[in-house]
Protein backbone atom coordinates (compact mmCIF):
# COMPACT_ATOMS: atom_id res chain seq x y z
CA UNK A 1 0.00 0.00 0.00
CA UNK A 2 1.37 3.13 -0.94
CA UNK A 3 1.80 6.40 1.74
CA UNK A 4 0.23 8.74 2.08
CA UNK A 5 2.62 11.09 0.21
CA UNK A 6 2.95 8.43 -2.76
CA UNK A 7 -0.79 8.63 -2.92
CA UNK A 8 -1.13 12.56 -3.22
CA UNK A 9 1.78 12.66 -5.40
CA UNK A 10 -0.06 10.55 -7.96
CA UNK A 11 -2.73 11.92 -7.66
CA UNK A 12 -1.24 15.45 -8.75
CA UNK A 13 0.26 14.46 -11.21
CA UNK A 14 -2.65 12.75 -12.51
CA UNK A 15 -4.79 15.73 -12.09
CA UNK A 16 -1.77 17.69 -14.65
CA UNK A 17 -1.92 15.29 -17.12
CA UNK A 18 -5.84 15.41 -17.11
CA UNK A 19 -6.17 19.01 -17.38
CA UNK A 20 -3.03 19.26 -19.66
CA UNK A 21 -4.56 16.81 -22.13
CA UNK A 22 -7.76 18.84 -22.38
CA UNK A 23 -5.92 21.83 -23.00
CA UNK A 24 -4.27 19.82 -26.04
CA UNK A 25 -7.75 18.94 -27.21
CA UNK A 26 -9.44 22.13 -26.65
CA UNK A 27 -6.66 24.75 -27.06
CA UNK A 28 -4.69 25.67 -30.27
CA UNK A 29 -1.54 23.80 -30.38
CA UNK A 30 0.64 26.37 -30.31
CA UNK A 31 -0.93 27.59 -26.84
CA UNK A 32 -0.63 23.54 -25.94
CA UNK A 33 2.51 23.31 -27.05
CA UNK A 34 4.47 24.03 -23.51
CA UNK A 35 2.37 21.57 -21.31
CA UNK A 36 3.01 18.65 -24.18
CA UNK A 37 6.91 17.92 -22.38
CA UNK A 38 6.02 18.08 -18.84
CA UNK A 39 2.59 16.06 -20.02
CA UNK A 40 4.56 13.08 -21.68
CA UNK A 41 7.46 13.06 -18.39
CA UNK A 42 4.03 12.64 -15.70
CA UNK A 43 2.31 10.38 -18.06
CA UNK A 44 5.75 8.05 -18.24
CA UNK A 45 6.31 8.46 -14.35
CA UNK A 46 2.55 7.06 -13.35
CA UNK A 47 2.90 4.42 -15.72
CA UNK A 48 6.37 3.06 -14.50
CA UNK A 49 4.95 3.77 -10.89
CA UNK A 50 1.70 1.57 -11.96
CA UNK A 51 3.97 -1.08 -13.32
Amino acid sequence: MPSQYDALSILVALEFVVLAAFVVVVAPFEVAAPLVPLLLVFLVAILLYRS
